[in-house]
């Protein structure tokens, strides 16, 4: 049965994101992604991409695309760039899945990580994450594969945690 992973980002991490993936896929056979880079942008009767923050009723047709998303994952790693404290849409992503990954099975907090783009020097940490005390790592592609290929129901490996 595959581990189905959803990766929270903001949009300039992208690239980072995008290396995160062929380096896990490289070392985890049995590994599916989904994030919101995935689904097509959703738009308005202009043709033009909606850019609502996730309080806005505007955004009902984007939280459509990613709640499938973010129910068929098992954990979620959270990419922490310069500018991820400020996304409405991370802190949305977090909240959902902690609230339904608590609902459904008791461990959220065993079932997210957050890691930092390599050379993040001083990058905020999102509030939502410090106050669901998640634990956060230095980009480390061994430690987040050891993390992945951990059942939630075990023990967890020993993370070298970054403390602010």
């Amino acid at each position: 049965m595959p581990i189905n992973l959803f990766i929270s980002f903001e949009r300039r991490n992208l690239p980072q994101v995008n290396s995160l993936r062929d380096l896990a896929k490289s070392r985890i056979n049995d590994l599916e992604f989904h994030d919101r880079s995935e689904i097509e942008p959703v738009l308005d009767r202009n043709g033009k991409p909606l850019r609502y923050p996730p309080s806005h009723d505007g955004a009902e047709p984007i939280k459509e695309k990613l709640t499938p998303l973010l129910d068929k994952a098992t954990k979620m790693v959270v990419v922490i760039g310069e500018f991820t404290h400020s996304s409405a849409w991370v802190t949305w992503e977090i909240q959902y899945f902690h609230t339904r990954m608590n609902n459904k099975t008791g461990d959220a907090e065993k079932r997210l990580i957050a890691m930092y783009v390599k050379k993040a020097d001083g990058f905020t940490l999102p509030r939502i994450l410090r106050t669901l005390s998640i634990p956060h790592i230095k980009w480390d592609i061994d430690v987040l594969t050891d993390w992945i290929n951990t059942n939630p129901n075990q023990f967890l490996p020993t993370l070298p945690l970054l403390y602010e």
